[in-house]
């Protein structure tokens, strides 16, 4: 009897050591395969829209926008615009997305037309108008557009939407033959061509561009050291103050930036999936 006892012991005893075992074992695979070097290192999104939402809606638009910023697959695209929409209607908050090329902007327009949920605003900036043809801007118009998504009762017209989300800056005696393009210089600075309008040559010293407010401190104070010129000054315009026309630059970096951020990012751990 007791020999059985014991022998029952003991057998409890290796069970259980051989559970243990396995247990570590599971979590030290597990950990090895979510190592960088093991995947490839993961994505990382910074989390953040209106108030502390707004970081989070741009963080979910972080999709491959590093050589052009709108070449996300245009699933993707919706379905991260249907998710900040469904905010908006559900909590009464302001969502806006990322700045966009036309072709996409006409297909997220027309999926929010007839909707009685949310109210979304498309806007350029500048108070200028919107394209009929996306194919073809034509002066005075605003190629680049975003979103701004709110509940239909919150009451904000559309007015007050692009003067809240979209911000003017002006770029007075700046050489523009001689400056690097204003991408490569803006995302010199480390601001995100997401979150960039359109970039609007008026003349051979004078640029305007329109960018998400919450960077334009961050162009105001950085940017003059990537450009060339005597006496660079930049300002804000006014929310009355209509956009010039003007050439407007293409929202492309150069092969050399291009790789440059990169290697950055690679060296940080960070690799996008799309």
């Amino acid at each position: 009897m007791i020999e059985t006892r014991m022998k029952t012991t003991l057998e409890m005893m290796w069970f259980a050591r051989s559970l243990r075992f396995l247990l570590i074992l599971l979590v030290a695979v597990s950990a090895c395969a979510f190592q960088p070097s093991s995947l490839g290192r993961c994505c990382h999104a910074s989390v953040g829209v209106s108030g502390e939402r707004a970081g989070s809606a741009k963080s979910r638009w972080q999709l491959s926008h590093i050589r052009q910023p709108c070449i996300a697959p245009l699933y993707s695209v919706m379905a991260s615009i249907e998710s900040q929409a469904a905010i908006a209607a559900d909590t009464w908050s302001i969502e806006c997305t990322p700045f966009m090329e036309p072709d996409v902007a006409a297909e997220v327009e027309e999926n929010f037309q007839d909707r009685a949920d949310v109210i979304a605003f498309r806007v350029a900036g500048g108070r200028r108008l919107l394209p009929s043809d996306s194919s073809n801007v034509s002066p005075g118009e605003g190629r680049r557009s975003r979103f701004v998504m709110m509940h239909p009762d919150l009451g904000l017209d559309i007015g007050t939407a692009e003067s809240d989300y979209c911000t003017v800056v002006r770029v007075e005696n700046v050489n523009v033959a001689s400056s690097n393009t204003f991408p490569n210089a803006l995302a010199s600075i480390g601001v995100q061509l997401d979150n960039v309008g359109d970039i609007v040559v008026a003349n051979s010293s004078t640029v305007y561009f329109v960018v998400d407010p919450n960077v334009a401190k961050q162009c105001m104070r950085l940017l003059s050291k990537e450009l060339v010129g005597v006496g660079i000054n930049l300002s804000l315009c006014g929310a009355n103050e209509f956009m010039p026309h003007g050439e407007i630059q293409d929202m492309k970096l150069s092969r050399v930036l291009e790789r440059q951020m990169e290697r950055k990012k690679h060296e940080l751990g960070y690799v996008q999936f799309s």
